[in-house]
């Protein structure tokens, strides 16, 4: 049995709709192998790390606080500061306060969440608290910080004039207010570091040190290190992206000099480089502010260091990719196309070729196959409708009128049940079917017993009056566009995952006239038996007697398996199908015999950022996050069991086998142990010896079809061909049940379609 992927994913999708309803818009969650959770405001992108642990306070602390600077935080504002690396760390700080006061008042439940969230950290030293004295040891900065984060449950002692600054910051109603705020307490602060400066013991001041505020050598060299230690863990960022725990660090990236080769000589060059943009930093930038001595939150820089332990490093990442549109001006061939082309095939074969004698050969092979499979289909249509009409009789219900029945008026004395009665029987379901066949050259050797069996499915569902559309998918017209060059078939913007370029070919349809749909059928006859005689027919079989004809047509050649592509189309052709035509039971078949291509590995925009070794997130139109290890493993069932539940369709897929091998049974065998398996695998072999299919369990499939692909012949009886023993009775009655089963088991696609729907 194949099981269904289950990985880390599915506990972040949890917290991601909790995401959502926080932020009270459909923001786009994704989680990635980040140091710190970020929002990109501008495409309004959440992204969250991967935690060891998806639960839990912590977790919940940082959603809401993400969810408060999607509400909150003005990206284009942000934008304006974001280069100013003093006033960035400033704005961090007052911005958090401003917007985590606002979730909590919007979701009181949150706080709870806040509380314990900061009191698991700061028993971790995620702050770097621990051996400092709070009311010593820190700035203004920090202790408004911690102040916020503790949500006033630290015992801080605030001198006068800072309490007129605590009184601003609880001030704070908009983002300008913040920013206009952080420039008059950063200027505030350097007035008085240039006051310490003054004293004879600064160097060995405690906040001298903890803020790197010293001259020597040696507090140069660790800061260098320390610029340059970030400027590599941060190398790899998005510069969309604003990251709110450093908040915007990633648009500093580009000025962080870099160390890596240690040459002393290019650490003084990096020195200087840092002394000329600092003079560049905040409205009070001078003095000697201008000697790279830059003013920060030490806790918020604690904690960016702390926190990488909360992350889970065994997940490399995910890389994030959309489904593409379809283009069906390039991508789809209309029936009416399909029949023009082989129309023009038809009239340039002429100069090589007698076209009208092979098209008679044709048109008398077609009329033959037809007719000898019409009464087998008007039994499957017979049997249908009286089965539709069982299932609805089986659910009629029977009510009291409220009008006396004179004829049960004797009983009156007897029984209260004098009333006529009503039976109501339910109308019936209206059924919708599509299908899509494999054109690719593995199919060549078995297409011509496949096409047959399509015919026989169409004339039937025709014949049922149930609404359908029959297509090919073929990776063969890329090679040969018309006038553009090489077709299109999807239309693309940044972030879409790549595809190759195909058709989706119409080949039958309920729109279609009678005889457009038997020209149609005819055609694909034809390319049936052009296979069958160049690939599966052996030499003592071939008909000598047919004349030379036309080919196929370039662009409907068999290739490769582009079944991902055509099921991407489905996604958009299926859902207006149904709803154009009003179906209330839509059953979807796909018939193939491998697997569907592989993509391109690559997402619009990104070409050069394959990401090979990262988890493949696919996500649907319905936001669905649809995971997997590696390019296209496992696609087609994702994106099968997203039309299956997103558009109510029954999906049934049939696998032509060619050679039914142990291994091809054994291996969606559910028993664990040897003997169980054993025992699965000669059942499944007894089933494909009666009916020529098993059904098996397959991801994204209602129902999954296993076929004898050397038994899919489509046979009929003739009695009076019938080599009959002895002439009872009895003996015709057993030749012609056996022969009557023949007759269905061998239109298996048809006979397992009716037994869905029926």
């Amino acid at each position: 049995m194949i099981k269904k992927d289950t990985n880390t994913m599915v506990n972040l999708d949890v917290k991601g709709y909790l995401a959502k309803l926080i932020a009270t818009e459909n923001i786009i969650i994704q989680h990635n192998k980040v140091q710190t959770a970020s929002f990109d405001v501008k495409n309004r992108v959440l992204t969250l790390p991967i935690f060891k642990e998806q639960k839990g306070d912590v977790y919940d602390m940082l959603i809401a606080h993400e969810c408060a600077h999607a509400l909150w935080t003005p990206y284009k504002k942000w934008e304006e500061i974001a280069s100013d690396k003093e006033l960035r760390a400033y704005v961090n700080v007052l911005e958090d306060t401003r917007i985590d006061k606002l979730i909590q008042k919007k979701y009181p439940g949150v706080v709870k969440n806040y509380q314990n969230g900061f009191d698991i950290l700061d028993k971790k030293n995620f702050f770097g608290l621990v051996g400092k004295d709070v009311n010593k040891d820190l700035m203004l900065i920090d202790k408004i910080n911690i102040r916020s984060k503790s949500l006033n449950r630290i015992p801080f002692i605030f001198a006068p004039d800072d309490k007129k600054w605590l009184a601003k910051v609880d001030a704070i109603k908009t983002f300008k207010d913040v920013v206009d705020l952080a420039k008059e307490m950063l200027d505030w602060q350097k007035d008085q570091v240039e006051q310490m400066k003054k004293l004879p013991d600064f160097d060995d001041h405690i906040i001298a040190k903890n803020y790197d505020l010293t001259d020597d050598e040696e507090s140069d060299d660790d800061t260098e290190s320390n610029a340059v230690q970030e400027s590599d863990e941060n190398s790899d960022s998005d510069d969309e992206k604003n990251d709110f725990n450093n908040f915007g660090d990633q648009k500093a990236d580009d000025e962080k000099s870099s160390n890596q080769d240690g040459d002393s000589q290019q650490g003084e060059k990096s020195k200087e480089k840092g002394k000329e943009e600092a003079s560049h930093y905040g409205p009070g930038a001078g003095g000697d502010f201008s000697e790279g001595k830059l003013l920060k939150a030490v806790t918020q820089d604690a904690f960016d260091d702390k926190h990488k332990q909360l992350l889970d490093d065994t997940i490399k990442g995910y890389v994030y990719g959309e489904m593409p549109k379809p283009n069906y001006k390039d991508g789809l061939i209309t029936y009416q196309t399909f029949l023009k082309t082989f129309e023009k095939e038809k009239l340039d074969a002429r100069i090589h070729y007698d076209v009208a004698k092979y098209d008679k050969w044709l048109q008398d092979a077609y009329k033959k196959f037809t007719r000898e499979n019409k009464k087998t289909v008007s039994y499957l249509v017979k049997e249908f409708e009286m089965k539709k009409a069982a299932t609805a009789y089986k659910r009629a219900s029977t009510d009291k009128t409220g009008i006396i029945d004179p004829l049960k008026l004797p009983r009156y004395k007897h029984s209260d049940d004098i009333f006529k009665r009503l039976t109501i029987i339910p109308d019936g379901k209206n059924h919708g079917m599509m299908m899509l066949l494999d054109w690719s050259g593995s199919m060549s050797d078995c297409l011509k017993s496949t096409v047959n069996q399509l015919i026989n499915l169409v004339e039937f569902v025709r014949r049922v009056n149930i609404p359908f559309e029959v297509y090919f998918f073929t990776s063969e017209r890329k090679y040969f566009s018309d006038e553009t060059g090489y077709d299109k078939s999807f239309i693309y913007k940044d972030g879409d995952w790549l595809f190759e370029n195909f058709s989706l070919v119409n080949v039958a349809s309920h729109k279609m006239t009678k005889r457009q749909l038997d020209l149609s059928m005819m055609y694909m006859f034809h390319m049936g038996d052009y296979y069958d005689s160049n690939y599966g027919r052996s030499y003592k079989d071939y008909d000598f007697d047919k004349p030379n004809g036309y080919g196929i047509p370039s662009r409907f050649s068999l290739g490769n398996t582009p079944l991902n592509e055509s099921l991407i189309y489905l996604t958009d052709l299926l859902p207006k199908f149904k709803k154009k035509y009003g179906i209330e039971k839509m059953t979807l078949i796909t018939l193939t015999d491998g697997g569907a291509n592989g993509m391109r590995g690559a997402i619009k925009g990104a070409e050069d950022k394959p990401d090979w070794d990262k988890k493949k997130v696919f996500i649907m139109p319905n936001g669905k996050k649809l995971v997997k290890d590696s390019y296209g493993s496992g696609l087609t069932e994702l994106i099968l069991e997203y039309i299956g539940k997103q558009f109510d369709t029954n999906v049934i897929g049939f696998y032509i086998l060619k050679r039914v091998r142990k291994w091809d049974l054994e291996r969606y065998a559910e028993a664990d142990d040897w003997a169980g398996r054993e025992k699965e695998y000669l059942k499944m072999r007894k089933q494909m010896t009666r009916d020529k299919a098993v059904v098996v369990n397959k991801q994204g499939y209602n129902k999954y079809f296993l076929l004898d692909g050397k038994k899919m012949k489509v046979e009929n009886f003739n009695l009076e061909e019938a080599k009959v023993k002895k002439g009872t009775t009895g003996e015709l009655k057993r030749i012609f049940a056996g022969a009557m089963k023949n007759r269905l088991t061998s239109r298996v696609v048809l006979n397992k379609f009716i037994q869905e729907v029926a």
